[in-house]
């Protein structure tokens, strides 16, 4: 069987939307600043204790959440469409029925990992990049190693390793359906807004008679979950080459959108009283902004060029899955 490390790339790209910006690394406390939660009583091993962590945790998701959903805030409808949002959930609640979201996950997740793990042959055991992280041996000498010794490995080290990355792969199919069921109340009212907003009372009376009908209530019960399905998943993924053809000239034109534009302006670019005032609204002395903004600079161009080194391995990387595909495609 042929390796593919499923699960963690469903993981990231499941999960990676929702990192909340408080896991990213906090600066280190200055000597002599106080930490925010120890002036509440609590102490330094209090704080690092899980269910402390998972507490705040919890909160800073919840303030996190709150302040998302007060930025996402739209305009009030007009008197005439407010006076038609009645009729409007009643053709939202038809098209977006309770449990539909969650149900459509569960299919876009199938319909992707089948055609996936049929073309790889299954699961497969660990991959070089686990086996060298696993083992502390190089990477470069575990790709050496050919699929059936990776397999065997695999099989001394983690003798269920497909069992575990099978069960990888439920536990996010079952956290992304929760989510989906989470968002699907609020899914549903902001349609019906929308409807009420966009359709007559006549409009929105048809509609209801429609789905009244049995084609009707058929189409709505399978309008959301039919973007889920095998048939519309190989239809995009059909388009996939054409896309990939084109990705080169949309990064160009990302990577253009400034293109004549000045570069922001370094120390030495400002005139003096925008030293002195920059210097002043920072709360440092000149000296101090100028070499700081030095340091950033240089921190700036070093992280450009690992950028451009890793581009240069992803490069490389794509290369060889590429010959890979071309090695299954001729099995």
């Amino acid at each position: 069987m042929k390796h593919f490390p499923f699960a963690p790339a469903l993981g990231a790209l499941a999960l990676a939307a929702a990192q909340p910006a408080f896991a990213q690394d906090v600066p280190d406390e200055q000597p002599g600043e106080a930490s925010e939660f120890a002036s509440d009583g609590q102490s330094d091993k209090e704080m690092m204790e899980p269910d402390f962590e998972k507490e705040m945790g919890t909160a800073v998701m919840g303030m996190m959440g709150a302040m998302v959903a007060q930025m996402f805030q739209p305009a009030p409808l007009e008197p005439a469409a407010e006076a038609r949002l009645p009729d409007a959930q009643v053709v939202a609640g038809q098209l977006v029925p309770e449990g539909v979201l969650g149900a459509m996950m569960g299919r876009l997740i199938d319909s992707i990992t089948g055609p996936v793990f049929t073309m790889m042959g299954g699961i497969g055991g660990m991959s070089s990049e686990e086996l060298a992280g696993y083992t502390g041996i190089a990477k470069d000498d575990v790709d050496t190693l050919s699929e059936e010794q990776r397999e065997e490995l695999t099989e001394i080290f983690d003798p269920v390793y497909e069992t575990r990355t099978t069960a990888e792969i439920e536990a996010i199919t079952g956290v992304l359906n929760q989510a989906f069921v989470a968002l699907e109340p609020g899914m549903r009212e902001g349609l019906a807004r929308a409807y009420a907003g966009h359709f007559s009372d006549a409009e929105l009376a048809e509609l209801e008679a429609f789905f009244a009908t049995p084609t009707g209530a058929k189409f709505a019960a399978q309008s959301l979950p039919s973007y889920s399905d095998a048939q519309v998943i190989a239809g995009m993924m059909q388009s996939a080459p054409a896309l990939m053809m084109q990705m080169p000239q949309l990064i160009e034109q990302v990577e253009g959108a400034d293109l004549g534009l000045p570069e922001p302006r370094r120390y030495d670019d400002l005139t003096p009283s925008e030293q002195r005032r920059a210097a002043e609204l920072l709360g440092v002395d000149q000296a101090t902004l100028r070499a700081r903004m030095a340091e950033a600079e240089l921190a700036t161009a070093e992280g450009a060029e690992a950028e451009s080194e890793e581009g240069v391995d992803a490069a490389e990387a794509d290369d060889s899955f590429e010959d890979a595909m071309e090695d299954v495609g001729t099995e």
